[in-house]
């Protein structure tokens, strides 16, 4: 008898400071077993519901192949047009790449109320809001979080951040089974870190000065 499949749970969320304006998205991802990993960006010019397919975008690219996962996100914009039909005027781009992560997993997406007391909603809501407000100082787009991607067999993270797509390209087929890609919540580059939880912040000087610094204060 095959064994029941595991299932991966995502918290997505998107925001905008104006619409359109500065936004940002999270997603918090719970593997089986509980263990959760949260992702996050953001775009200086942006629209909110742009925001909101990103973050269900982002969360499903790092889950596994093939694997079952419940999105649960308050956006009726995305979980109607997913399950409804309905009808896709604008953001057709996001829509495409959203049909093309949800073909490769068994996906059930699923409303919840915003602001409601849902803590795992409550956290991607928050993350997405400090996202865009980020987005809005800096005036770029970023990307930031600890991602739970492995070695063989486990999914790769977004391939659409940063400048070092190439290098994370090609080191990725040589990675051990116990290490992963991260981004560095510093500097937002890739490292190459344990699979499971780990450092926030990778090897360089100045990213360890913040790390550090940052305990330091906490310990005063």
């Amino acid at each position: 008898m095959a064994a029941a499949k595991e299932t991966h749970y995502v918290y997505a969320d998107g925001s905008c400071l104006g619409n359109p304006g500065p936004g940002g998205w999270a997603a918090v991802i719970v593997k089986p077993g509980g263990v959760s990993n949260t992702i996050f960006g953001g775009d200086p010019a942006t629209t909110n519901n742009r925001m909101e397919l990103t973050a269900a975008i982002e969360g499903l690219r790092i889950i596994p192949n093939g694997t079952r996962v419940v999105l649960r996100t308050d956006s009726q914009y995305v979980v109607k047009t997913m399950t409804l039909g309905w009808k896709r005027k604008q953001n057709i781009d996001l829509w495409e790449k959203l049909d093309h992560e949800a073909a490769q997993r068994e996906v059930r997406f699923e409303w919840v109320e915003g602001h409601a007391g849902d803590p795992l909603n409550e956290e991607a809501d928050r993350n997405a809001r400090n996202a865009a407000m980020t987005a809005a100082k800096g005036g770029r787009v970023h990307y930031h979080g600890l991602s739970i991607v492995g070695g063989a067999g486990t999914a790769p993270a977004s391939e659409d951040y940063g400048a070092d797509n190439n290098s994370v390209r090609e080191l990725r087929p040589l990675l051990a089974a116990d290490e992963a890609i991260r981004r560095c919540v510093g500097c937002g580059r890739a490292y190459v870190g344990p699979v499971g939880d780990a450092p926030p912040y990778c090897a360089l000087a100045s990213c360890q000065l913040k790390s550090r610094r940052a305990a330091h204060t906490k310990e005063r």
